[in-house]
């Protein structure tokens, strides 16, 4: 499978092609890095303030006038112990923030060439200058990052390259909304095939096939009537059809892989704090105020339901009227995920993303954009695209 990626640091570009010549820079939120080098620096502050001694703190007068407390605190950590791991804790987040500060980009197009130049802390500046003509395409590809125990997508339009290190972003963003229109309006305008992520590998589209309808591309392929219903369904998804046409396809299995393992270690973890903080809640109250309690239950409370949901959701598509509707489901909670109509649909796409090893099935309109089956095997992508597929065409 493809792995011929290239390293970007924005979760939000743009190159605008509209006025030449174009320049934009990609690295990382400055807001973001700033908040949490102020952070790791106080984070440095409190885990140093212990070993100051008291002189030097001028606190040791107003300590000796304070009333003395009778409350026995039992720790688990001793307080040498627990300030040395808060120093740590903060210089490493002062580090990582430095390092992703003093990384940067410029990206420049003039028409014809590409011109970048790329900054890293640790090593000489490189730059590079390249012609447009040397690039294969415009590539969509989702890249899967995680912060902490939170995840999400980051869709990345870049021009295609066979050298990793010269392939160029053009949009990156965490929002889905438009995706296909943006990535359709760089590949026009540019004049260059639209290039996807497949299960079978590299994909090229013509530019001007990419504003054509689905429903219009698929009638050329002649598909014999109810295709989808001769394959073998797998034994992990559920399909009902109803005398009115409404179809309902639920996969009633739950798949787990790295990040799975990942949520259920915080669920135990921070479980056992909830746990442990309501065992000792009435200690707590003599030393935390009410309202930081509170918040700091309903945080613990929040990182467990979004595991749960990261966890164990399962997908619900329903064919009616026309239009796909997506539901997530978990338990007893039912969520609508989106909704499409069918002659809306620009593509059907089974797609990879490799830094998660996933495969999922974008289903793509120039508004919207719904993924089905993360984390599915390719055999189950293939068969609810297929009904998908023979539900479009009117088999």
């Amino acid at each position: 499978m493809c792995k011929n990626n290239s390293d970007h640091f924005s979760h939000r570009f743009t190159l605008n092609i509209d006025k030449l010549p174009a320049q934009a820079i990609d690295c990382f939120s400055r807001t973001i890095l700033i908040s949490a080098l102020f952070l790791g620096l106080l984070l440095c502050f409190f885990g140093i303030y212990y070993f100051l001694s008291p002189t030097l703190a001028g606190i040791a007068d107003i300590e000796k006038n304070l009333p003395q407390t009778h409350i026995k605190i039992h720790t688990l950590v001793s307080p040498v112990i627990f300030n040395a791991l808060i120093f740590l804790i903060g210089a490493g987040i002062v580090l990582v923030s430095s390092v992703k500060l003093a990384r940067y980009k410029i990206i420049r197009f003039d028409g014809s060439n590409i011109y970048v130049k790329k900054h890293l802390i640790f090593s000489q500046d490189t730059s590079f200058t390249e012609p447009l003509y040397n690039y294969i395409g415009v590539r969509l590809r989702v890249k899967f990052y995680q912060f902490g125990i939170f995840n999400k997508n980051k869709f990345i339009i870049e021009l295609y390259h066979k050298d990793p290190s010269k392939i160029v972003p053009l949009y990156i963003s965490t929002s889905k909304r438009h995706l296909r229109r943006i990535w359709r309006t760089y590949a026009q305008k540019l004049k260059m095939p639209g290039i996807t992520i497949s299960e079978k590998g590299m994909v090229s589209r013509n530019f001007n096939d990419l504003s054509r309808p689905y429903i219009e591309v698929a009638s050329q392929w002649h598909l014999p009537k109810n295709f989808a219903y001769a394959q073998e369904k797998p034994a992990y998804i559920t399909f009902k059809s109803r005398k009115t046409g409404e179809k309902m396809i639920k996969i009633h299995k739950t798949f787990f892989d790295a990040y799975s393992f990942l949520s259920a270690f915080a669920i135990i973890v921070f479980g056992a704090l909830l746990i442990y903080a309501g065992i000792n809640h009435n200690v707590m109250e003599n030393h935390v105020s009410p309202n930081l309690l509170l918040m700091f239950y309903a945080f613990l409370l929040s990182v467990i339901l979004y595991s749960l949901l990261n966890l164990f959701i399962k997908d619900i598509i329903i064919l009616a009227h026309n239009q796909i509707i997506v539901f997530r489901k978990i338990g007893l909670l039912k969520i609508r995920d989106g909704i499409i109509d069918l002659k809306d649909i620009k593509g059907i796409d089974i797609n990879y993303t490799p830094t998660a090893d996933r495969y999922f099935l974008a289903i793509i309109s120039d508004k919207n954009t719904i993924f089905i089956g993360n984390k599915l095997p390719v055999d189950g992508l293939r068969w609810i695209r297929s009904v998908i597929i023979n539900e479009i065409i009117g088999n």
